[in-house]
């Protein structure tokens, strides 16, 4: 009896979709204003853009009426499996399905539903009920524009390619060259010890649609995984304090950079279509940004020498020179890709 115990609670701890979903699913009813929604012998009004029912979970299927002046129409729309019922996977030995079998709370309804009135047949209908605008083998080719112009950092160049595993996986891969000079590097031209060259990769895996935040049915909505490399060459100047037999002086000297930066994040992006095959893509996110730095030949002894901003306002270009900026930090991220699904 004791094992038997153990064992139902070591399933039900393991069941996602039970503990994560509750006995009702949240659905969003996108229509014109003043529509009224007949659900469950219930009347919802939609005021503004969007009114939200809260029907039972179950292998039933959902039916509602839509009502506007004279013109009415019935819908019927399947139950689909819950994003949470597969996070059983993550389960040992998957012993959360058993469990989440048993219970209707693995079920769910599309979350957002987008209808409008076709005046000639008089009748309401759903151009696109589907929030989903991309299917399996699906490939969307883009450019992140923001990179061209990072002043902050270094201009990119780049160019990426995002395949669809399933209608709801995809995985992308991202390459970066710098193709022009860093804004600051090596102020004295005369000085000028290595050329500025750089690259970056970027992997990203995504799942589209897990969760509905905007309420926006034209969106597709997704929660990522990134992780970003970047290798950076550049010259930098600096102006250090030495002191020699009480003897104090200044310095000016331009280093080499061998710059490494890897990023990893965890991000939410919204994916808008425009027209056909164009797409926007905009995203935010945190993780952590690990950094590397190294300056060979270098003169500057950061354990005997001050480097003048110590005495004054701090001095970006330090992030720069070995051993000051080799910490790890904190990373926000925050921009948009353009593209074109093929």
């Amino acid at each position: 009896m004791r094992k038997l115990l153990l064992l139902v609670c070591f399933c039900s701890l393991c069941s996602c979709a039970t503990i994560l979903n509750g006995k009702k699913d949240k659905v969003y009813i996108h229509a014109p204003k003043n529509t009224k929604v007949k659900f469950k012998g219930e009347d919802f009004l939609v005021k503004e853009d969007h009114v939200a029912i809260f029907p039972l979970r179950s292998k039933d299927t959902l039916k509602f009426e839509l009502s506007n002046d004279s013109i009415s129409t019935e819908f019927a729309f399947p139950k689909k499996t819950s994003g949470t019922f597969f996070l059983n996977f993550l389960s040992p030995y998957y012993v959360g399905f058993l469990a989440d079998f048993t219970n209707h709370k693995r079920f769910s309804y599309k979350r957002n539903i987008l209808f409008e009135i076709d005046s000639t047949e008089k009748k309401f209908f759903s151009p696109n009920s589907e929030p989903i605008h991309f299917k399996r083998n699906d490939i969307f080719i883009y450019t992140t524009p923001l990179k061209a112009i990072d002043i902050f950092s270094q201009p990119m160049l780049t160019i990426g390619a995002e395949y669809f595993v399933t209608d709801n996986i995809s995985v992308s891969a991202e390459y970066g060259t710098v193709f022009t000079e860093r804004l600051g590097s090596g102020r004295n031209p005369k000085l000028r010890l290595v050329k500025d060259k750089g690259r970056a990769f970027r992997y990203e895996l995504k799942y589209y649609n897990l969760l509905s935040i905007s309420n926006n049915p034209r969106v597709n909505e997704y929660i990522g995984i990134e992780s970003r490399f970047i290798r950076y060459q550049f010259n930098e100047d600096i102006s250090y304090i030495r002191e020699l037999e009480e003897i104090a002086f200044s310095i000016d000297e331009t280093l080499v950079v061998h710059k490494s930066v890897n990023v990893f994040n965890i991000k939410y992006g919204l994916n808008y279509p425009i027209g056909k095959n164009y797409f926007i893509d905009l995203y935010s996110g945190f993780g952590i940004r690990l950094f590397n730095i190294k300056n060979p030949g270098r003169n500057y002894n950061p354990e005997t020498d001050t480097l003048n901003d110590d005495r004054g306002h701090f001095d970006y270009r330090r992030r720069n020179v070995e051993g000051l900026n080799n910490n790890n930090h904190f990373n926000f991220t925050l921009g948009f890709k353009f593209g074109y699904k093929f």
